[in-house]
């Protein structure tokens, strides 16, 4: 379902939640600059946990800030997400760390885009290691400002990981 830059805000989130709770079919939900915030990020997580189908999820350009991001972690434990697009979100380290700490013990997510996003190095770093320690996930996509040393090493391990695929 592909919605992308239609002014849908979070109140037409929660009815497009509400109707994708417990569909079977749907792989792929397409959210971006929508106008979302944390109200529609809870939406979304709910639509994570009802939805055995969703594989693809992108949020990106919407302000689901921190506690948006936290919601939708706390949701991915047993979902089929393979792919999370949440660019541009005004995610922080606080976000990050709850990021982290989801991707740890999920293995579905393959992709995780967390481009123009102000997470810090630390926070990327923090993601980059669980992807890693996560055996599944093979790109996670960020600004170049925050590559480091050691973020350049573990993207280089996930790197290599892809090209195994």
């Amino acid at each position: 379902l592909y919605v992308s830059h239609n002014p849908i805000s979070d109140d037409g989130m929660a009815l497009i939640s509400e109707a994708l709770k417990h569909n079977t079919s749907l792989t792929e939900l397409v959210v971006v600059g929508c106008g979302i915030s944390v109200k529609g990020a809870i939406s979304i997580s709910e639509v994570i946990m009802g939805n055995s189908s969703l594989e693809k999820l992108w949020i990106g350009w919407s302000e689901i800030g921190d506690d948006g991001i936290s919601a939708i972690a706390g949701a991915l434990g047993n979902s089929k997400i393979s792919v999370l697009g949440v660019g541009w979100c005004g995610i922080t380290l606080t976000g990050a760390r709850v990021l982290a700490a989801a991707l740890s013990s999920n293995h579905t997510i393959r992709r995780l885009d967390l481009c123009d996003n102000p997470i810090t190095v630390e926070g990327v770093l923090l993601i980059v290691t669980a992807a890693v320690h996560n055996t599944v996930c093979h790109e996670v996509r960020i600004d170049d400002e925050y590559e480091n040393d050691e973020v350049k090493m573990m993207m280089n391990i996930l790197e290599e990981r892809r090209r195994r695929r």
